[in-house]
């Protein structure tokens, strides 16, 4: 969809350091590609949900991938 992202974000703690919170990784991604842009792009929250098992990511992954079949159907869908 060419008006939203989706992102699947592993936070990994390999090596005993840990990651940084998801809050911290979304706020440097708003923060940079704001700066790259020169314009806000970002809306004030995102929608967060922790994938618990190999079920619950694949339910995840199809939404993603057929996401964008969606498009037509969205309110700001605008025909050329």
């Amino acid at each position: 969809m060419p008006n939203h992202i989706h992102l699947i974000v592993i936070l990994d703690d390999a090596g005993g350091r840990g990651s940084p919170p998801l809050h911290t990784v979304i706020g440097r991604l708003k923060s940079y590609t704001t700066n790259k842009y020169g314009n806000t792009l970002w809306q004030r929250s995102y929608h967060d949900h922790i994938i618990r098992d190999e079920e619950d990511y694949l339910k995840i992954w199809e939404y993603i991938d057929t996401n964008a079949i969606k498009w037509e159907n969205d309110c700001f869908y605008i025909a050329d």
